[in-house]
């Protein structure tokens, strides 16, 4: 019986300088990788990184590269690849002279060496016709001939359907003419969900070549195997909190005339400054376990999704708009 050989499949993330690669590479890895900065070629090498691997042993693999730059220059540079002098500029004269040139050859260079399929990321706040660097960059990934999914990055706040739909057609139609480009895909960095990530790993499938195609629906099955188990395991973590807080008692210790006179003088306003009565002792006690409940499971969820920092506080006070307390 021959032994199974796993397979590996990779996806080039590149883009213009400062778009939001990194950025879009740690949502979609859910842990935190390369740096982030808002400046120009902070990605200066590529890097791979692993994004499902199947029981099978095969692979789904993300390289972030470094951005585009004068992708004029890239252009008849990529037609030079096969001279001496042509290697000579790429090797060592522009490692020495321009840290920045040389960077962008390392995107070009990591497409031609190890990509199954481009994921192109562009910024969607820019309108088409105002990124200058758009159609150079597309006659580079043209010359490349790898295939090409366009991902709309930095989409601003959530718009309607109706309008949303209609901007992304304009992309569409404005990149139709390019060869190269075979889908036009919506997934911003901070505003994407597991339909959307579904939507593009589904994308990529028909653009493999046809003996890769078994192992990367593998990997998709193990992909949503994954987003699976952690909405089971959040919707338990949630359960639990709800049963908690419906169960939690506190007695109030209070009775009889002295109880009910204090109460009625609390009512009234008719009360010691400082002073707490038994009733709103109880919900006091009441309100801080919930409130600790609150934040470790909310810990928990940001866990699960593979989150972290200041997520916690962001989450917490998002809520806290949501909801008045009596």
């Amino acid at each position: 019986m021959k032994q199974y050989s796993p397979q590996t499949v990779a996806l080039s993330l590149i883009s213009h300088t400062n778009v939001g690669k990194t950025t879009l590479a740690r949502t979609l890895l859910r842990r935190d990788i390369g740096e982030v900065r808002d400046e120009a070629h902070v990605t200066s090498t590529a890097e791979k990184h692993c994004l499902i691997e199947s029981t099978a042993g095969d692979r789904l693999e993300l390289w972030d590269t470094p951005g585009f730059g004068d992708s004029v220059r890239l252009a008849k540079r990529l037609a030079q690849a096969n001279s001496p002098i042509g290697w000579f500029m790429g090797e060592v004269w522009d490692r020495l002279r321009n840290r920045a040139f040389w960077s962008s050859q390392r995107a070009i260079r990591n497409i031609l060496e190890q990509a199954d399929v481009v994921l192109y990321l562009v910024n969607a706040a820019q309108s088409p016709e105002d990124s200058g660097y758009l159609d150079s960059e597309l006659q580079v990934l043209q010359l490349l001939g790898k295939p090409v999914i366009v991902l709309l990055n930095q989409l601003g706040p959530p718009q309607e359907p109706s309008h949303a739909k209609a901007e992304l057609q304009r992309w569409r139609d404005l990149l139709r003419p390019n060869n190269c480009v075979h889908e036009v895909l919506a997934l911003d960095a901070f505003a994407r969900c597991w339909v959307q990530e579904n939507t593009l790993l589904h994308a990529v499938e028909p653009l493999l070549k046809p003996d890769g195609r078994a192992a990367y629906a593998g990997l998709c099955a193990a992909w949503d195997a994954r987003n699976q188990a952690i909405w089971r395991n959040a919707m338990a973590v949630l359960a639990d909190r709800l049963v908690r807080a419906a169960q939690d008692r506190e007695v109030v210790s209070e009775s009889g005339w002295s109880g009910r006179l204090k109460n009625l003088g609390a009512s009234l306003g008719l009360r010691g400054e400082g002073s707490e009565i038994a009733r709103e002792q109880a919900m006091r006690l009441l309100a801080e376990r919930l409130d600790a409940d609150i934040r470790n499971s909310t810990d928990r969820l940001i866990q699960l999704h593979g989150l972290g920092g200041h997520a916690t506080d962001l989450v917490l006070n998002r809520l806290a708009e949501q909801y008045a307390v009596q």
